[in-house]
């Protein structure tokens, strides 16, 4: 074999180990080339392990951390690590997503969340309804190459089935990143079947995009892992180890000695400004454009706003979030919010004229809610329910020419554009 060093991938096949992966040791300065011989399940556990069980499993940050069992496209079922960034998406790593030599495209997968105790709660599952791999990633896994692929964002979304992030919250993003930076990393390893273990410690060498740690332990299952900041920021993705292969006196190639942590780190994928910008792409609600849409079951309000505080608030006293209703611009033409205290209805209109109309009538005006795009590239339509009573919604607003013309089948009078989204 012409390699210096093995890489391996820490997604954990729940019988056996991944398929070995081979890094070029010139790729860290702190690393010594060597020959691997043998020892296809090893993995870097510094000794002494030195890796803590999360006992507070159900506390932010920790709750937002997820244990995830896909099937491959192989039709084999793996296992790894995740964690919640948004309503209904999980980050995890590319090789989660899609893998290669394991078929392609994973076929399925689902989530569980961990008890307060750090075990995984079985009735805590979330079916995962769509799955995208950062296309750097697709691109160079695709080569078929036994080489892990270096440079790849080795990245991955899951799109959830449920809103889990808005009972959990969810840390931010940075792509500050510097050397002896303190870091924490916290996944389901398989050594500990199904308990969220972690531990923290510095980043030792940082490279593109690749970043080592070489006093955090790792072990497959921990793919996909968020690696942290002290502000809990995630800074990047565990994804990677360079495995250690040399004979132990105990025959356990998993316990690397502590004096050669350094030649044998394990390793994240960056989060860098344009693999934010990536995430933020196909997660909409992370975007600082986003305008939330949530639903009242009790009257049939829809609320339109982009404070995603109130959006949560809403969720814990009942209404329903529906997702991300369209992308406003940070600045333009103000779209007022009125609220009218007999029904219960919230009202959005462009026009100044309008607002003051209402206010006199009774309504209260609340605040300008977001900015119409003055480009008006993509139009809010709204709609009136003339058989609305009491306490029944009477307008709806929607980006949807398909759902304004089936509100307009059953009754509903399409009354103009409201406003526009980006």
């Amino acid at each position: 074999m012409k390699g210096k060093r093995i890489m391996k991938i820490k997604k954990l096949h729940i019988t056996l180990a991944s398929t070995l992966l081979l890094i070029s040791s010139s790729t860290f300065a702190d690393t010594v080339p060597f020959i691997p011989s043998g020892g296809a399940t090893a993995s870097n556990v510094y000794q002494p392990d030195q890796r803590k069980l999360i006992s507070t499993a159900n506390q932010f940050p920790y709750n937002t951390i997820v244990y995830i069992e896909t099937i491959g496209g192989n039709g084999v079922r793996y296992r790894g690590s995740g964690v919640i960034i948004a309503p209904n998406a999980v980050l995890t790593a590319g090789h989660m997503t899609y893998n290669a030599t394991e078929g392609g495209h994973i076929k399925s997968a689902t989530i569980y969340q961990a008890f307060a105790n750090g075990n995984y709660n079985s009735n805590a599952a979330t079916a995962v309804t769509s799955e995208v791999a950062n296309p750097d990633w697709l691109a160079k896994d695709r080569l078929g190459t036994i080489n892990y692929p270096l440079g790849a964002d080795d990245l991955g979304i899951l799109n959830l089935s449920k809103n889990i992030g808005l009972s959990t919250g969810w840390m931010g993003m940075s792509s500050v990143l510097s050397k002896n930076q303190a870091i924490s990393l916290i996944g389901f390893p398989g050594d500990k079947p199904k308990q969220m273990w972690g531990m923290s410690g510095n980043v030792s060498q940082i490279g593109n995009p690749l970043f080592s740690y070489s006093n955090i332990s790792m072990y497959p299952g921990q793919s996909g892992s968020p690696v942290f900041n002290t502000s809990q920021n995630i800074v990047g993705i565990n994804v990677a180890e360079a495995q250690y292969l040399n004979p132990n006196p105990n025959g356990d190639n998993s316990k690397v000695p502590s004096s050669l942590a350094s030649q044998y780190p394990n390793y994240g994928v960056q989060l860098t400004a344009s693999n934010i910008n990536w995430i933020q792409n196909n997660v909409p609600a992370l975007k600082a454009t986003a305008l939330y849409r949530v639903y009242n079951p009790n009257n049939g309000e829809h609320l339109y706003t982009k404070n995603l505080n109130e959006v949560i608030s809403l969720t814990k006293v009942g209404w329903n979030y529906e997702g991300v209703n369209s992308q406003q611009p940070a600045t333009g033409n103000a779209v007022y919010r009125l609220y009218n205290p007999n029904s219960g209805e919230h009202f959005y209109t462009l026009s100044s004229y309008e607002k003051d109309s209402l206010v006199k009538a009774g309504w209260r005006y609340e605040q300008i809610a977001f900015y119409s795009d003055p480009a008006k590239h993509t139009a809010i339509y709204r709609l009136f329910n003339p058989n609305a009573k009491g306490k029944q919604i009477s307008h709806f607003y929607t980006s949807s020419s398909a759902e304004r013309d089936s509100l307009v089948k059953i009754g509903w009078r399409y009354e103009q554009i409201s406003w526009y989204g980006l």
